[in-house]
């Protein structure tokens, strides 16, 4: 399969991230026999801007591919977003990381959808409905509405797309709850939530209440899907301007590119790279902000998922503890 891909490219430790990334999109390209062609973007970060040859070569993109604070902000400046989804999950090699005890963070693993406006629209939110039920249908049938006094007329709107796909997935669990109850519900039992739908406001909070648990932000992806277009990057975008270093943790953006790869419905090889990335932290090889003592280089980590994607480490097993889901958030 022939897929072109996109690349914001900025200075400093985030090309470090995305050169990774890419790495590991070339090695499932050779397993699978698949063509990336990869195509830089080249951004006015100073503006920020993107200029019309940049545009372009978006528009014909299969997918875009960031890893920069900077070009986060980029794009939600340049291109209407619909929605905007972050998986997070607590991996069980990390536990020592979570401010929360092991009993509590068992388990986690939860996809949030967000407006990604305080004035999003119909259209918005009926693309995170459609998204959110499919995929709550493919995990724990179950859907959280976490709603604001704030934004009341958000919440009504909402109200007859919930109806709706109700009807159109029976099996799925609708809750709704207060911001208010779903921020102490976080802190005492964070693995009931599977999909949780809110608004920008609400989804700020719960977002980085989420990822404290994970321990690391740095492993968490996200979407930024616009109507044309799907960006796919690190929740907490890369800030450091620093390049050449080499010890940023690239999970991130790696994780992202196996959302990507779900997009594509290429799904047997968004679970390889998952479970290389799992791999990598079962074994210790992780970043300095996992672990600022015995920690591997930006270049390595990604060098061993790209190996294990290739099969050439021993005591390769494809699928360990991962599970296969056909179906993409966005």
């Amino acid at each position: 399969m022939k897929k072109k891909i996109a690349i914001i490219e900025e200075p400093g430790a985030a090309a470090e991230a995305t050169e990774q990334a890419a790495k590991v999109l070339k090695a499932v390209a050779e397993q699978y026999e698949h063509l990336f062609e990869f195509t830089s973007v080249l951004p006015d970060l100073s503006a920020p801007h993107l200029s019309q040859d940049s545009k372009d070569i978006i528009a014909v993109a299969d997918a875009v591919l960031f890893a920069g604070s900077a070009a986060a902000e980029v794009i939600q400046k340049e291109f209407p977003l619909f929605a905007i989804a972050q998986p997070v999950v607590v991996y069980h090699s990390l536990h020592h990381l979570s401010p929360l005890k092991n009993k509590y963070i068992e388990n986690v693993n939860l996809i949030l959808y967000q407006e990604p406006t305080l004035t999003a629209g119909e259209g918005s939110r009926r693309r995170i409905a459609q998204s959110a039920f499919e995929q709550a249908s493919g995990r724990k049938q179950k859907i959280t509405f976490i709603r604001t006094s704030e934004a009341a007329g958000s919440t009504a709107s909402w109200q007859p797309l919930l109806t709706q796909y109700g009807k159109e997935y029976p099996g799925v669990l609708i809750e709704h709850m207060e911001i208010s109850n779903a921020i102490r519900a976080f802190m005492h039992h964070p693995a009931d939530f599977d999909v949780i739908i809110t608004n920008m406001d609400a989804g700020y909070y719960l977002f980085h209440q989420a990822a404290a648990l994970s321990g690391t932000p740095a492993m968490i992806p996200s979407v930024l899907a616009t109507e044309h277009s799907s960006f796919f990057g690190p929740a907490f975008g890369i800030k450091d301007a620093d390049t050449g270093k080499n010890q940023v943790n690239p999970a991130g953006t790696i994780l992202a590119a196996a959302i990507m790869l779900n997009y594509f419905n290429m799904h047997e090889e968004a679970l390889i790279v998952r479970t290389a990335v799992n791999w990598t932290l079962l074994h210790g090889f992780v970043a300095k902000d996992i672990d600022p003592v015995n920690n591997y280089s930006t270049s390595t980590i990604g060098e061993l998922i790209s190996d294990f994607i290739r099969g050439s480490i021993p005591g390769f097993a494809k699928g360990e503890n991962m599970a296969l889901q056909k179906s993409t958030i966005i």
